[in-house]
């Protein structure tokens, strides 16, 4: 059984998409990572770290999250989480409490992706995102993702 606590998903970044900054938020909107889902638990919240300061003459960006049922595909994919970046200065932690108390199960994914980018005059920002979660008690063998091999 694990520990009650609160802790980070780990994130993957796709490969085109793997920068030492974070996500790049002034390119077209895109799946960038994801989060995998090892075991039961609920999200606290979802956020990202602005690294590079957000900015746009024309429009900011935007970093949703979205919950996949079954890893890898986009059937009855849903957003959950969204960080509206405006303008904001590198350093800066910013966070949605809206998908709190939201379920997850191993076999689930959550993907980041970049909404809206940044676009006009001084289109810029970077962000590394992360997603908060409290590890729920639960057995293995009741979770039905989770398959022992021989």
């Amino acid at each position: 059984m694990l520990q009650q606590g609160i802790m980070a998903l780990p994130y993957d970044a796709y490969i085109d998409y793997d920068d030492t900054l974070g996500v790049d938020l002034d390119q077209s909107p895109a799946d960038v990572g994801f989060f995998k889902i090892p075991m039961k638990c609920e999200i606290i919240e979802v956020g990202g770290i602005v690294t590079e300061t957000c900015a746009g003459g024309s429009t900011t960006p935007e970093m949703s999250f979205d919950k996949r049922p079954t890893a890898g595909s986009d059937n009855n994919r849903a957003e959950i989480g969204l960080l509206k970046l405006l303008t904001t200065a590198a350093g800066k932690v910013m966070y949605d409490k809206a998908p709190r108390g939201t379920i997850l199960y191993p076999g689930q994914e959550i993907v980041c992706k970049v909404k809206t980018q940044a676009t006009g005059t001084s289109a810029a920002g970077h962000a590394r995102p992360y997603i908060l979660v409290k590890p729920l008690d639960e057995t293995k063998a009741n979770l039905a993702n989770m398959v022992e091999t021989t």
